[in-house]
Order: C-alpha cells, then structure tokens, then sequence
C-alpha cells in the first residue's frame, strides 16, 4: 500500500505508516471472506482512476550549452518529486517480483505437511487408511494453491492501483514543467543528471544520442 499522507510503501500488515505515522487503509480480509468470497481484485481495479495523458514535448535546444542550462533547470524542478520516483520504481520491481502460485511447489509441500500429520495420527490410530491420507493431501493442495491465486491476485490488483496513484501524480507534476524536451521516462533527476555529466564529458554529444543508447 502507499500511505496517502507521505506517499511511502507500507506493508500490507501495518496499522499505521512508519515513516509519519498516518492511519493505514484498512485491507484486511478476515479467513471466511477469503475462503467463500471474492478476493477483492476486480473491485480495486474497477475503482482505479485513468491515466493522466501527458503533454506534447517542446523542441530539444540545439545548442550544447543552452542544452546543459535547460537540462540544470529541469533536474532542479524534478528534484522536488524525487522520492515519488523512488517510490514508483519500487513498485514497479514488487510488480516484478510478484510471482504466480506454483501448482507443483502447493502440491509437494501439502504432500509434505499432509504427510507428516498423517504419520502422527497412524501413531496414534495404527488402522488409519491411506485414502484418508490422499484425500487429506488433495484438500490441503486445493484449498491452500486457491488462497494462494486470491492473495497474488488481491497484491496484484493493490499494486497496480498504487503505481496509477503514484504515476498520477508525477504525471500531473510532470504537464506543469515549462518548455519540458524530456520524455517523460527521462524526467527522473537522476537520468537528468547523467545526461549533464556525459554532455560535460563529451560522452554524450546530444540528447538524441542518449535517447537511442
């Protein structure tokens, strides 16, 4: 989740944010609900606002110098968003590493867990059939791997509403940038300040150049 007040990345646990204590929205799903109901996904993305569009890119300076000045501006009016830039790339990597329930991880490890209760209750009922055993493991396997596809379902969902929240709102900053060249992929201050360093260096000999690298 992303804290309404800071705009930081707070665990989908907490109560409250870390970082300036704001009141978390509340998301937790108690086990009937997730058991018998929907996961929640499609009324998250149902309530996700549009992509702000962006504006159209003024012409690029063509001289090296007026080039640097532009780029100096644009980094110092950037620079005032450069934590929701952060934060957007951190929620782009999560998007990255939210992985899909594996069908054979669920099933060895409710053969494993229904197993090993198994051998426990043949402890102490040494006439306990087999078929209780596989119809043991199949309930464990289903019902866990279905939790599983709700919850990466329900995580997918809130991340893909935070990066729309998120990006909005560097979008919106980003139309309010005067004579702005840079695409909006290149408005990172960061990328602006290794364009300045390689135009300096003589690395980069124009803003084009960066763009095809």
């Amino acid at each position: 989740m992303i804290c309404r007040k800071c705009g930081c990345i707070i665990e989908s646990e907490a109560k409250v944010c870390a970082f300036c204590g704001e009141q978390a929205e509340a998301g937790s799903v108690d086990l009937m609900t997730r058991t018998v109901g929907d996961d929640g996904a499609d009324e998250i993305r149902a309530a996700m606002p549009g992509l702000i569009d962006l504006q159209e890119l003024a012409e690029v300076p063509q001289d090296k110098e007026m080039l640097i000045i532009e780029l100096t501006r644009l980094q110092g009016y950037f620079a005032h968003v450069r934590s929701k830039y952060a934060t957007l790339g951190d929620l782009w990597m999560m998007r990255l590493q939210n992985k899909t329930p594996s069908l054979f991880n669920w099933t060895l490890g409710g053969f494993l867990s229904t197993l090993f209760f198994y051998l426990i209750l043949s402890g102490f009922f040494p006439g306990t059939p087999w078929t209780f055993f596989f119809v043991m493991w199949l309930c464990v396997t289903s019902v866990g791997y279905v939790q599983a596809g709700k919850a990466y379902e329900q995580r997918k969902a809130r991340l893909e509403a935070d990066i729309r929240g998120m990006e909005n709102e560097v979008r919106d900053f980003y139309n309010h940038a005067e004579r702005c060249f840079l695409p909006f992929d290149y408005s990172d201050p960061q990328i602006i300040r290794e364009l300045i360093i390689g135009l300096n260096k003589g690395t980069i000999t124009s803003f084009r150049d960066y763009r095809v690298q």
